[in-house]
Formats: C-alpha cells, sequence, structure tokens
C-alpha cells in the first residue's frame, strides 16, 4: 500500500546550512564514500565521541575496565540497531518504496543514528543531567536577566533550553550543526540526525516540560524544521513525526542497557550473578541454556529481545510509516516480555540506590555546581563588559581555563544566547575526570601542583 512517508524523502543526503557564519560551507574533501558512510567516519573520528569513553553510563569512577562506558554503550548500541537491518530491509522492500541506494544507506544510516544517541550526555550520566536541571532552576533569576537578550522570544528560548537541559538535545545540537568546529559540530545528513531523535519536538513546546524530555534546543529549531521537511516529517498541523528508523535505534539502545547493565552490576557486586543469570535465561527461552555462562546468556537474551522488538515494528508497520505512532516499541511487546523488564526495572532501583554510586552523584552536585556558577559569572561579564579588557579578573581567567587563550577576545561580539550555549557546549562536553578537575582548578585546589 502507498504510506505517507517516503524512502525517497526519508534518506535524503542534505546536510544542515548555518545561518551565522559567513564562510563557504560547500567546500569538501571528494572520495568514493557515500554520503551516508561520511557521516558513520565523522562520528568516530570526532572528539565528542572520543570523550564518551571518559563518561559515565551507570556506574560513576568506576575502576574496573569491564564497566561499560558511554562509548563502548554506544559501539554495541550501534552493533544491535546494524543487526536490525538484514530484517528491516526485507521488509522494506517488500511492503514500501525502498530502493536499492536505500538498502545500501541503511546499515550506515542506523548506526551513526546509534553512535551519536548519548553524544551530548554531560559527566555522571543521567545524574549530570538532574543536578544542571536543578542548578539552573535554582539560579534561574541570577542566570536569564531579559534585558541581556535581543529579544523576549530568545529570553524565553534560551531559559527553556537550560531549564529542560536534556543530554538527547545537546546530541542533536553536536551532530547537526557545522558553525563551531572548536566543539567538534559534525554536520550529519537530515536522515542520520532524524534516526536519532526520539522526541520530536522543541524546548519551548509544552511537551518537554510535561515529559522532561525532547530532542532539540531552541537554538537548534531552525535546522530541526528544515530537516522535517526535506524527510517529509512535517504534519499539517505543525507537529513533527517521528523518522521510522528512529524506532528501532531507540529498540537498539533499550536492549543494550537493560542486559549490559545487568551484567555490569554483577562485576561490581551489586547484584548475585545467579539472580541475573536466571533472568536472562528466561528472556533468552528458547536459545538459551541452563549451563551458559553470563556472556552467552546475555547475547541470546538479546538475540531474543530483537525479535521481539522487530516484530512490534513489523506489526505495527503501516501506522509508523503514516506517522502516525508515537510511543516506544516496548508498548507493544508481548505481556511476558513486558514482564521481564519490569522485572529488570526493580533490580535497577537496586542498582541506583548502591551507597557508592548514590554519595558519587551527590558529589556531582558540588562539582558542577561550582562549574556553571562560574561560567554564569564569566558569561554575563563578557555581555556586561566594554570589551575583554574591562572584563574582571576572574572572569577572564575563567574563560582562558575553559575556551583557551584568545577565544573569549575573537568572540566577544557574540549575543549573550550565543555565549550561554557555548557554555553549555563545554560543560555537557566535560568527561568525569575532567568535571573533577576543571572544578578543583575553579576553586584553587589544584595550586598546590605548581
Amino acid at each position: 500500500m502507498a504510506h505517507k512517508l517516503s524512502w525517497h524523502q526519508l534518506l535524503s543526503r542534505r546536510r544542515p546550512q548555518p545561518s551565522d557564519t559567513g564562510r563557504n560551507s560547500s567546500l569538501s574533501l571528494e572520495d568514493d564514500r557515500s554520503s551516508f558512510e561520511r557521516d558513520y567516519d565523522r562520528v568516530i573520528f570526532s572528539a565528542p565521541f572520543r570523550r564518551l569513553a571518559g563518561k559515565t553510563q551507570v556506574h560513576p569512577m568506576a575502576r574496573n575496565a569491564k564497566i561499560h562506558t558511554r562509548l563502548t554503550h554506544s559501539i554495541e548500541v550501534a552493533s544491535i540497531g546494524r543487526g536490525f537491518t538484514k530484517k528491516l530491509v526485507d521488509l522494506l522492500k517488500s511492503k514500501s518504496d525502498l530502493s536499492p541506494d536505500g538498502e545500501a544507506a541503511l546499515p550506515w544510516v542506523i548506526q551513526s543514528a546509534c553512535l551519536v544517541h548519548d553524544l551530548g550526555n554531560p559527566p555522571f550520566g543521567h545524574a549530570g543531567e538532574e543536578v544542571i536541571r536543578a542548578w539552573v532552576e535554582k539560579h534561574q533569576d541570577e542566570m536569564f536577566r531579559v534585558d541581556r537578550f535581543a529579544s523576549v522570544e530568545e529570553y524565553k528560548g534560551c531559559k527553556a533550553d537550560w531549564l529542560n537541559f536534556e543530554g538527547n538535545a545537546q546530541g542533536f545540537r553536536l551532530a547537526s550543526r557545522k558553525d563551531n568546529p572548536d566543539a567538534g559540530y559534525l554536520n550529519l545528513t537530515h536522515a542520520a540526525l532524524a534516526t536519532a531523535i526520539k522526541y520530536p519536538w522543541v524546548s519551548t513546546d509544552h511537551r518537554a516540560a510535561a515529559k522532561r524530555k525532547l530532542n532539540v534546543y531552541s537554538s537548534e529549531s531552525r535546522i530541526f524544521m528544515e530537516m522535517a521537511r526535506d524527510l517529509g516529517l512535517l504534519k499539517p498541523d505543525g507537529h513533527v513525526c517521528r523518522h521510522p528508523l528512529s524506532f528501532l535505534t531507540e529498540a537498539a539502545d533499550d536492549i543494550c542497557y537493560r542486559v549490559i547493565d545487568l551484567e555490569d552490576a554483577v562485576e561490581m557486586g551489586i547484584q548475585d550473578s545467579g539472580k541475573v543469570k536466571e533472568l536472562l535465561l528466561r528472556i533468552s527461552g528458547n536459545y538459551g541454556k541452563e549451563d551458559m555462562n553470563l556472556p552467552q546468556l546475555r547475547g541470546y537474551a538479546i538475540k531474543a529481545l530483537m525479535d521481539q522488538f522487530f516484530a512490534a515494528f513489523e506489526g505495527d508497520f503501516d501506522a509508523v510509516m503514516n506517522g502516525e505512532r508515537v510511543d516506544d516499541l516496548k508498548s507493544s511487546l508481548t505481556l511476558e516480555t513486558k514482564g521481564q523488564l519490569d522485572t529488570i526495572k526493580q533490580i535497577y532501583g537496586e542498582i541506583f540506590g548502591d551507597s557508592k554510586k548514590v554519595s558519587m552523584e551527590l558529589g556531582a552536585y558540588h562539582i558542577l555546581g561550582r562549574i556553571l556558577k562560574a561560567l554564569m559569572k564569566t558569561v554575563h561579564a563578557i555581555h556586561d563588559s566594554g570589551s575583554y579588557e574591562a572584563m574582571p579578573f576572574l572572569s577572564q581567567r575563567c574563560a582562558e581555563l575553559v575556551w583557551g587563550r584568545g577565544y573569549a577576545p575573537k568572540h566577544f561580539g557574540k549575543c549573550h544566547a550565543w555565549w550561554l550555549a557555548r557554555m553549555n557546549d563545554a560543560v555537557s562536553g566535560l568527561t568525569d575526570d575532567a568535571a573533577m578537575s576543571l572544578s578543583n582548578e575553579i576553586a584553587g585546589h589544584s595550586f598546590g601542583g605548581y
């Protein structure tokens, strides 16, 4: 049957074009890679992707090399995402307008989206997100003064971005823009960007505050809407529907962290191996055997969940291809599988309640709070001073510490919203160790090392 969404549009090779730079943006090296292969390589070789090696997945500052970081997690998610493509190609070739070129593109698009899905997460895992939101909520009157912004609309948008701080939205910012190479912006294709989006709305949308989830800051709203129009995702009512591949990217992440995080909990001594093996044996169903070790059972459990999630995707294929489905695929799993995932959720309560994890998260508030306060004062000083030389001494030194010597003078004339967005880039880009180090340097605790 004919669907509202077409793969001829959904796999667009177009990239977002910056609106705030006068430089020629069309220059690129010519080679024999497709646009989607370039996406993948851009991510793999990028600084933000490498920094994921120093960011918490679940267990902060784990010294055991076997424990997953955001980097190893993202690589494994990409592997599962790619694993969906064989069945996906068979489905799309029989029930939609997928072309041979589209078939070749699918594995690259899904892998790139999976690799960037956590790219914008701050240090200390999801606790870092909570800390930043809580700190901004407490200091919003000091942080946002309407007369510092070019317009009321800009003020409201910037404030919404920070109050609804989200790793997903910061990831879209990093993956979509190209106007600040120092931050590692990737400028991926529209197809790859949309495949990574689970929450297709902007920070100023009512759903952002209601659901505490979003994928786009107001600073990238233009890019987001241009992408949606290009891919055919923009609905008549002005809302944006999800890209069909985004459901499988989300499923790959769900499968990976639910199974792998259990294995990490055993390695950390937080969970009993026998209890976890029994659960994975139930999930793996006919695949697993009682005499298998934990890594073997993990592999079979992942295989079983992939089958279940893809069955949910195939079962609701028409709604997906007509832009009607919103909920993730978990909501369409069998009752048995939902029960197994509920059991994992209960175990998560034990993992997140572990005393070592709780104490680290309490420390994260003081570490990130000190950094946020210093950067906020620095950004205010940039706006309020007539020149870089007129800035307070401490603000000058903080700018040099965070952005390097010469960065602030070079960009001194940029607007206040621009600088607050660069503050976001700086904080969310820190690894766990770098955040601790920067906090100590700001507090003067590293002075004894000179």
